[in-house]
């Protein structure tokens, strides 16, 4: 049902991960120059992408991912158990995916500072998967409540 709160939760951490997309996750700025890392890719403030640098995982993908399988699961509200295996699902990839990207942030700081000085600070992209697992864990206890009151009817009847 739309009109729960799982399902509010549920839509909130979609948001913060499909938000991933239009957000830095890091920005460097090495010798006067802007280096930005999103989940797609590196690029120079111009927009340009940078030569010889690749992101090891395409983070895009994964942040697609949980935020379709968490769009998927407020659809499955008639079937609590596989919604809050779902559920549980996405959060544990999301701790994937922070972890991941904490790892590439450090590893694109080191890279960019060996040749020169690079300051850097951290964008909203990377702070989005931490919400997306609060609202994915808030959602996932939201649907196990439910779950135990619809149990606690049924031995009433």
């Amino acid at each position: 049902m739309l009109q729960r709160i799982q399902s509010i939760f549920l839509l909130a951490a979609a948001a913060c991960s499909g938000a991933t997309w239009f957000f830095p996750v890091r920005t460097l700025v090495v010798d006067g120059s802007t280096v930005r890392l999103f989940t797609y890719g590196i690029e120079y403030d111009n927009g340009v992408e940078v030569d010889g640098i690749g992101l090891p995982l395409p983070y895009y993908i994964l942040h697609s991912v949980v935020a379709a399988a968490l769009i998927v699961s407020v659809f499955l509200y008639g079937k609590r158990a596989r919604q809050i295996r779902v559920v549980r699902g996405t959060w544990i990839m999301g701790m994937l995916i922070a972890v991941l990207q904490y790892m590439t942030c450090n590893s694109m700081g080191a890279y960019f500072a060996y040749g020169a000085p690079a300051e850097g600070s951290y964008g909203i992209s990377f702070f989005l998967p931490m919400a997306t697992i609060l609202f994915a864990i808030l959602a996932e206890r939201a649907i196990k409540k439910d779950e135990d009151l619809v149990k606690s009817a049924d031995r009433l009847r």
